[in-house]
């Protein structure tokens, strides 16, 4: 019995036509109108009881689990960059290829690293002599923004005398370098040692000459910058030079690189 159904047999028990007023007929239209009643009493008891289990067992139910469909679309997330995304495209080395870092390998600029070191080893002073070991040693890298704008130039070498020994090194920035304005300020800056700043007169020429630094394996440099706007450093260790002679050197046209 469907729930229209149980609805039209409560009504018919509510709606049973009175039989006639005779004792007899009255009595059995009577028991037999008791009898329906409970016949229909207990038909739509059971019709609800019906419906209600019906109701009860569909939301026992687990819900139905929908079929796997295809996953809904969606916005592809915006790579994070990654080194090789964010790597620098180095100047041409000397074989026309990029350069793998920032020291150039071969080319002109190799070269000019190469200059500065025998310049540094013909700026020796007298009764010093360039030793062996350790290596004399030239490199040459891109300065600043790695565009190749601007170069830095180093070279080092390790002197003898009388059973001394010392190192001398020039360092040269190309025009356009990021190093401090005030030459005070240029000596301090190299290698970020800071230390102790005094000027030396060389000529007519103004060169800083900074010792105490923060890195106890330099005693002292030099530092010079040329008009163009070439900025050159001259350091020693365990002294060799006096003052006067370390700026003397930085002011040496041979270290004036392009």
């Amino acid at each position: 019995m469907d729930e229209n159904e149980l609805r039209r047999a409560l009504r018919t028990t509510m709606t049973i036509t009175p039989p006639p007023m005779d004792s007899a007929p009255v009595v059995a239209a009577g028991r037999r109108a008791v009898r329906r009643q409970t016949a229909a009493a207990a038909l739509a008891a059971a019709a609800v009881v019906g419906v209600t289990t019906a109701v009860a067992g569909a939301a026992l139910q687990p819900p139905e689990t929908p079929a796997a469909g295809p996953a809904p679309a969606s916005l592809s997330p915006v790579p994070t960059p990654t080194a090789a995304d964010t790597k620098p495209v180095w100047p041409l080395d000397g074989d026309g290829q990029p350069q793998q870092d920032a020291t150039a390998r071969s080319g002109p600029r190799y070269e000019q690293g190469r200059k500065l070191l025998r310049e540094l080893r013909a700026a020796v002073p007298s009764g010093w002599i360039v030793a062996a070991e350790p290596a004399p040693q030239h490199q040459a890298q891109v300065g600043g923004d790695k565009s190749g704008s601007t170069w830095e130039y180093l070279a080092s070498t390790a002197i003898r005398k009388n059973g001394r020994s010392g190192e001398l090194i020039a360092e040269v920035h190309t025009p356009g370098n990021a190093l401090p304005a005030g030459l005070c300020a240029t000596g301090r800056a190299f290698w970020s040692m800071g230390g102790t700043c005094r000027f030396v007169t060389v000529g007519d020429t103004q060169v800083a000459v900074v010792e105490g630094g923060a890195d106890a394996q330099l005693d002292q440099w030099a530092a010079y910058r040329h008009p163009d706007g070439t900025v050159v450093f001259v350091a020693q260790r365990d002294p060799a030079l006096t003052r006067q002679q370390l700026a003397a050197l930085a002011v040496r046209e041979g270290f004036h690189l392009a």
